[in-house]
């Protein structure tokens, strides 16, 4: 996915970068991100109402935001979008990962603090009409080929009915049958 955003290694893409992560509990990402000479830096709800108030980052500090299972959990996430791209350099990018109700169906409810479900063409038309750019969604897969992080219809059907098995499944199917997931990835960019 990384080389679809012009970048050729994971360390090309956060080498002397700084990275916000977005609801980052125990900051469990840290250690993924540690070594490649970036900044990393974890705020929670305990710290700081991500729906109501200013993130405590200047403006256009931050090269990477990312926000993990978060988003589906805000009543109304415009001011969360309007603060990470106030906190974002131009060029900068966020990462979201949210269940696709479409894949995950009712079981969404499942969990009583979530708000707010989404498809991949609402999550899309979220982050445009926040001023977003050269948004990229896609399944959230694991440890798949790169061409299957494309943001088409096929790849879409494929997460949900050609690989009837998750990623991390214990049944011993061949691979290409490992995959289907339930989740989206969106990667979007500030422009200006």
């Amino acid at each position: 996915m990384l080389s679809m955003l012009g970048f050729s290694t994971k360390t090309d893409f956060l080498h002397d970068k700084t990275l916000v992560d977005l609801g980052c509990g125990d900051q469990y990402t840290r250690k993924a991100f540690e070594g490649y000479g970036e900044s990393y830096w974890g705020i929670d709800i305990d710290q700081c109402d991500l729906e109501k108030d200013a993130f405590p980052f200047a403006a256009e500090s931050t090269d990477i935001v990312i926000c993990l299972a978060l988003i589906e959990h805000l009543s109304d996430p415009g001011h969360f979008l309007t603060e990470i791209k106030r906190i974002l350099k131009p060029g900068g990018l966020v990462w979201i990962s949210t269940p696709d109700i479409k894949a995950c169906g009712a079981d969404f409810w499942n969990d009583p603090t979530h708000m707010h479900p989404y498809t991949r063409t609402s999550l899309r038309m979220l982050l445009q009409m926040h001023g977003y750019a050269d948004v990229l969604i896609t399944p959230n897969y694991h440890c798949k080929p790169n061409a299957l992080y494309r943001d088409t219809d096929i790849n879409f059907f494929r997460a949900r009915h050609l690989m009837p098995f998750a990623g991390t499944s214990w049944a011993p199917v061949p691979e290409f049958l490992k995959g289907h997931c339930t989740g989206l990835f969106a990667i979007a960019k500030k422009l200006c």
